[in-house]
């Protein structure tokens, strides 16, 4: 049996959803990055990344993401972090199996086309007439930005699956009021802040103080004209 604890490491994500397993480890590297130095780091990027499945430190005490979701038996005392989110959530965003949304997102300068599910979801959060990604298996399994026909997904014939987007993207605005998780409300990174926005009553969105370079949850669900260069996503 492994000793399992609830984590009270610092992560960037799921701050107390990080599973501790001492004496294991998960099999198999993901790609690129794959070792850091320290673990909220390393939490960050495997929450961001669509293969990991957690953080394994190693006795040589590197932290090293890992894709297997089967915690094993250790033979050198290695530390497991288990990723609360695997494979079926990203913050910000509804996963549908066999579904795609209508329409390609056609904007000048954007490419609608991503070799990768994060970095078309990174696009579509930064693009307001964006309302979803749509993978399709038949065409190299490339992941593309969508609109969605009169709000709805569609029944797909070719086993595609979307990502619907949870937030609106409004530049120059904001949300008015902190929604806190206790007396959290600010954090480093986009994903971690709708992460937390995502599982909290009476958050509205997230806002991005220029100023503070952090982003915050809102209460707020009306975006105002901000006078310091603020950025916002309102919660659908």
């Amino acid at each position: 049996l492994f000793q399992a604890v609830v984590s009270t490491q610092s992560g960037h994500y799921g701050r107390d959803d990080w599973v501790v397993f001492k004496d294991s480890y998960l099999s198999a590297y993901t790609q690129d990055p794959k070792f850091f130095n320290n673990l909220p780091e390393a939490q960050r990027v495997c929450l961001e990344k669509y293969d990991c499945g957690g953080v394994t430190k190693e006795r040589s005490g590197r932290y090293t993401l890992r894709k297997g979701l089967i915690v094993k038996k250790s033979p050198s005392a290695e530390v497991t972090y288990m990723n609360p989110y695997p494979r079926m959530y990203t913050p910000g965003f509804t996963r549908v199996y066999e579904s795609y949304a209508g329409g390609y997102v056609s904007i000048p300068g954007l490419s609608y086309v991503y070799g990768s599910l994060i970095a078309a979801q990174n696009a579509c959060l930064k693009e307001n007439s964006c309302e979803a990604v749509t993978s399709e298996p038949l065409n190299s399994n490339r992941f593309t930005l969508r609109r969605m026909s009169h709000g709805k997904l569609m029944a797909s014939p070719s086993d595609e699956t979307t990502w619907k987007c949870n937030y609106k993207y409004y530049p120059g605005k904001y949300l008015g009021g902190y929604a806190k998780n206790g007396s959290v409300f600010a954090y480093t990174y986009l994903r971690e802040a709708l992460a937390a926005c995502d599982k909290l009553t009476g958050c509205g969105g997230v806002t991005w103080e220029k100023k503070n370079n952090r982003y915050t949850t809102r209460a707020g669900k009306d975006p105002k004209a901000s006078p310091s260069g603020e950025i916002s996503w309102r919660k659908n």
